[in-house]
């Protein structure tokens, strides 16, 4: 049996360069005050999915509330981050034209074409575009988790910026890796190793750990797995008050408002619906705290 052919991708993974971990309590004590990050949030493409893969319908909640299996609506997002000194970074990477009009080409394997309902997924903005519509270059990407539909933009994004992850992101064995990693291992093909942000240990036991990405506390990584074991979450300080950043912690405004975790897109439902009431207190805790969710507005 292949093992590794149970990987996301068998692309090579070193420790980051960026970032320090600190204590849940230092984060919090710093969030609320602005800061110079600014984060535009850009719906690259709209989609649908099963109701079913995006919130747990066994959940208490969901029974309760009537919610039966349908296609939802959704959207895909890349988040621009600019910070003074740091320069440009992607927070995910949207959705390339050229993942929709030619997925054969970039690499997109027969299990994903024929299923993933690629048809039905519409480009608004490509990342190419809007890398291009900040006029300066792109010094790296922030992946909340590699699904696919999170590095579909990939085709867009420049061989020599380097990409940052979760610990272990890339190489958590899962049986359904088998249908993608030969995409992801395309779209890494000449790239430099992923850099994996080195968590430890929250002291306060809030989150499973915090990262100071920049190490000026301005914008801080939260690991929250479940949704995928490496998945992180990010907040950054900007002029407005803080901006939270989910990932699919939560995709939907629904499960957010309900504390209704992921349904069978996950790895681990313990821990994913641990993280996502982790982030929720946090923004109760942070009441000027803007919430962005994974997949829906």
């Amino acid at each position: 049996m292949c093992i590794a052919c149970f990987m996301q991708t068998k692309h090579q993974t070193m420790a980051a360069k960026l970032g320090r971990p600190m204590s849940s309590s230092a984060m919090e004590a710093l969030i609320d005050k602005p800061g110079p990050i600014e984060v535009d949030t850009i719906p690259s493409a709209d989609w649908v999915a099963p109701l079913s893969g995006l919130l747990n319908l066994k959940h208490p909640a969901a029974i309760k509330a009537g919610l039966k299996d349908r296609e939802e609506p959704i959207e895909i997002y890349t988040h621009l981050l600019r910070h003074p000194v740091q320069g440009a970074f992607m927070i995910d990477t949207g959705v390339s034209k050229r993942f929709v009009q030619d997925p054969k080409g970039v690499g997109v394997g027969l299990v994903i074409r024929k299923f993933a309902k690629l048809d039905r997924m519409k480009v608004r903005n490509e990342p190419l575009s809007a890398i291009q519509s900040k006029g300066v270059p792109l010094k790296g990407v922030f992946m909340t988790h590699l699904h696919f539909d999170h590095v579909s933009g990939m085709p867009d994004i420049p061989l020599d910026v380097p990409f940052y992850t979760g610990f272990g992101e890339a190489n958590t064995k899962q049986l359904q890796n088998v249908f993608v990693q030969g995409m992801e291992n395309k779209f890494f093909e000449g790239r430099p190793a992923i850099q994996e942000f080195q968590f430890a240990k929250d002291p306060n036991e809030k989150f499973d750990g915090v990262i100071d990405v920049f190490g000026d506390e301005t914008l801080f990584s939260i690991l929250t797995p479940g949704h995928t074991a490496g998945h992180v979450s990010f907040v950054a300080r900007t002029a407005g008050g803080p901006v939270l950043l989910t990932g699919d912690a939560c995709h939907t405004r629904w499960g957010w408002d309900h504390g209704v975790e992921p349904g069978t897109y996950t790895f681990d439902r313990v821990k994913e619906q641990k993280s996502l009431l982790a982030l929720k207190a946090l923004s109760e805790r942070h009441p000027k705290m803007e919430v962005r969710l994974g997949h829906q507005p």
